[in-house]
């Protein structure tokens, strides 16, 4: 599919469901790709929404990242985390090659309501300082597969964060970093494997602002009404729509 193949219409649309990921992100904190990527297979190809999603994922966390200030510090300690990232993303990036695009919707909707079950459960847990660096890289090497398949890797990261009991800023400049990098190499092995060209790279042209006006709205909102009534109002959105991806995606098998 190209971004020509979009009339004003499909345009607006791809905008509109980037403005929404935004939201989520700049009200959640993060679940950009999450959200966008359970709306997108419905209207364009699995592997358009996955491209577009690579490319905007890292140039929506710049700015959190620099403004969190810890940047030498979020680096020295999450390197292990990193290592993973690099390891697991071409591993990911193959196994998009090899899998159909109703096997990636059964595999993204069944992530999207795992997420779902363990937010809703709230599993209190900690990592230990001693495990800290392997279970890091074991999350890292996680994270790259799954957000090569589906760029919403999201979930793992903020677990581990969580069970890390990080203060907020150094959750925020973590949980940047990690989208940032993995970003980039998701976006480069996409680029080898021919997942992004020119008709994606414009695509992403349109998706980026439309994520930053998203989050800024997302933000206010976030200042308005009840954290904790969003976040479910969020959960049920996400999980009709990966009911949706499973109904569709074993239909088509």
């Amino acid at each position: 599919m190209q971004i020509s193949d979009l009339d004003l219409a499909g345009l607006s649309l791809l905008a509109a469901i980037f403005i929404l990921g935004g939201m989520v992100k700049g009200a959640l904190g993060f679940g950009l790709p999450l959200t966008t990527m359970a709306i997108l297979p419905l209207f364009v190809p699995v592997d358009f929404a996955l491209a577009v999603n690579a490319l905007v994922l890292p140039l929506t966390n710049v700015a959190q990242f620099v403004q969190a200030r810890r940047m030498r510090e979020t680096v020295r300690r999450f390197q292990y985390v990193l290592g993973g990232i690099v390891l697991g993303v071409p591993i990911g990036a193959t196994l998009v090659s090899l899998v159909s695009d109703n096997e990636l919707r059964i595999a993204l909707g069944c992530f999207v309501l795992i997420f779902i079950a363990l937010t809703i459960g709230r599993p209190s847990f900690a990592i230990a300082a001693g495990v800290e660096r392997p279970v890091g890289a074991g999350v890292g090497f996680a994270a790259g597969i799954v957000g090569a398949l589906t760029t919403a890797n999201g979930p793992l990261f903020v677990m581990y964060l969580v069970g890390l009991k990080v203060d907020r800023q150094l959750f925020v400049s973590a949980l940047s970093l990690l989208f940032i990098v993995s970003g980039v190499l998701i976006s480069g092995t996409f680029l080898a494997n021919g997942l992004i060209d020119r008709s994606r790279l414009l695509a992403a042209t349109l998706a980026v602002p439309a994520s930053l006006a998203g989050m800024a709205a997302g933000s206010l909102l976030a200042d308005r009404i009840s954290a904790e009534k969003f976040r479910m109002a969020v959960l049920f959105f996400l999980a009709i729509l990966a009911l949706n991806m499973l109904a569709q995606g074993a239909a088509e098998l």
